[in-house]
C-alpha cells in the first residue's frame, strides 16, 4: 500500500524522486490488477490491437479494396498510437474517481494519476510494439537507421496523451456524464484519424485539414519512420508538439483550479 500522505524532503529533486516511486508502484498495482482472473494475462495488450487489424485487414483488403501497399503492417502501426492514446483518455477520466482515498490525502499530487494511466498504456504499447516488428520483416520491409526517431514521436504522443487524459480526469469529477461523451468523441476521432485509410486517397481540399489532427500527424510520423525509412514531417510534429504543450498547460491549470473541488466532490 502506497503511504500518500508521506512527508517528501523539500528539495525538487527528492520531491521528483518520491513521485517517481510512487508512480512505478501505482503501475505495478495496475498491471497486477488489469488481467488478474484473466487466463491470457498480458498477451491481450496484443492480441486486442492484433485482433483489430486482421478485422481491418480482411474488410480493406478483401470487401472494399482500398489499395495500400503492406496493408497488414499499415495498418497495425496506426492502431498502436491510437490503442494507447484512447486506452489513456478512456481509463484517465475515471483516474481520479477511482482513486479517492489517494485523492482525499493532504500530500498526494493529484496529477500523478493520469500519468500512471498514461504510463501503464504505453508499457502495453510497448508490448505489442515487437509484433509490429516482426510485421515489417514477414512483409519484406527491412528495418531502417528511421526507427531510431520513435522516442521523439513517443514523447511528443505522451505528451499529447498526458494533456488529454488529464482535462478529461478534472472533467469527469464535475461532469458526471463524461465517460459517455469520451466513448462518442473518440468513435469521432478514431473515424477521423487515418488509421485504415490514406489521407493521399482523400480530395486534396479535404485532406489538408487532417494537419489540424495531431494524432494524423503522430500516426504519418510513425509510418514514416518506419515503414516508408523516411524522417517525420518535422514542422507539423512541432506544430503538434506545441498544440499537446498547450493543452498540457491547460489541463493542469483545471486540475489546480478545482483542486479543493476534487476532495469534495469525492
Amino acid at each position: 500500500m502506497i503511504n500518500a500522505a508521506k512527508n517528501t524532503p523539500g528539495s525538487p529533486s527528492h520531491r521528483l524522486a518520491y513521485y517517481w516511486e510512487v508512480v512505478q508502484a501505482l503501475i505495478g498495482r495496475d498491471f497486477a490488477m488489469r488481467y488478474k482472473g484473466s487466463t491470457l494475462g498480458l498477451l491481450w495488450a496484443v492480441l486486442s490491437p492484433l485482433a483489430m487489424a486482421a478485422i481491418l485487414y480482411v474488410v480493406f483488403t478483401r470487401i472494399v479494396p482500398l489499395g495500400i501497399p503492406h496493408y497488414s503492417t499499415y495498418v497495425f502501426t496506426g492502431l498502436l498510437p491510437w490503442t494507447w492514446f484512447s486506452g489513456s483518455v478512456l481509463t484517465g477520466a475515471a483516474s481520479l474517481l477511482s482513486n479517492r482515498d489517494l485523492v482525499r490525502k493532504p500530500f498526494f499530487a493529484k496529477p500523478v494519476l493520469p500519468v500512471v494511466v498514461v504510463g501503464t498504456h504505453f508499457l502495453l504499447y510497448m508490448l505489442a510494439l515487437p509484433v509490429l516488428f516482426g510485421s515489417l520483416l514477414v512483409e519484406g520491409l527491412a528495418p531502417t537507421a528511421t526507427l531510431l526517431l520513435l522516442p521523439i514521436l513517443w514523447a511528443v504522443q505522451a505528451l499529447l496523451t498526458l494533456a488529454v487524459t488529464m482535462l478529461v480526469a478534472a472533467l469527469s469529477v464535475i461532469v458526471p456524464d463524461m465517460r459517455h461523451l469520451l466513448e462518442i468523441v473518440l468513435i469521432l476521432w478514431f473515424y477521423l484519424t487515418p488509421i485504415f485509410y490514406d489521407v493521399r486517397l482523400l480530395p486534396a481540399e479535404t485532406a489538408r485539414y487532417f494537419v489540424l489532427n495531431p494524432l494524423a500527424v503522430i500516426i504519418k510520423s510513425h509510418r514514416d519512420v518506419s515503414i516508408a525509412g523516411l524522417a517525420p514531417d518535422w514542422l507539423a510534429l512541432g506544430i503538434t508538439t506545441a498544440t499537446a504543450l498547450i493543452v498540457f498547460v491547460l489541463a493542469y491549470a483545471v486540475f489546480r483550479l478545482f483542486d479543493d473541488v476534487f476532495v469534495e466532490e469525492l
